[in-house]
C-alpha cells in the first residue's frame, strides 16, 4: 500500500461522510416541505387568488380546484 492509496481511501471517506451527511438533511427539508405543501393545500382551498404580507415582503398566492397553488413574490404594494 502507498501513500497514494491511503490519500485516495480518505479523500472518499470524507467524500461518502460528507454524502451522507447532504442526504440526513435533504431527506428532513423534503418531509418538512412535504408538510408545509399540504398544510397550505388545507388552508387555501380552491380557486383562490390574493396577496399575503411575510417577513415584510409580499406575495400573490393563487390555487386551483385541484389543489395546485404557486406562491410568486411581487414588488410591495
Amino acid at each position: 500500500m502507498n501513500n497514494l492509496d491511503i490519500e485516495r481511501r480518505v479523500g472518499i471517506s470524507l467524500a461518502v461522510g460528507r454524502y451522507l451527511r447532504s442526504a440526513d438533511r435533504f431527506n428532513e427539508a423534503s418531509g418538512e416541505f412535504t408538510g408545509a405543501c399540504r398544510s397550505l393545500r388545507k388552508q387555501l382551498g380552491a380557486d383562490r387568488r390574493f396577496v399575503v404580507q411575510v417577513d415584510f415582503r409580499h406575495y400573490l398566492v393563487t390555487s386551483d380546484r385541484d389543489g395546485n397553488f404557486d406562491v410568486e413574490p411581487i414588488q410591495s404594494l
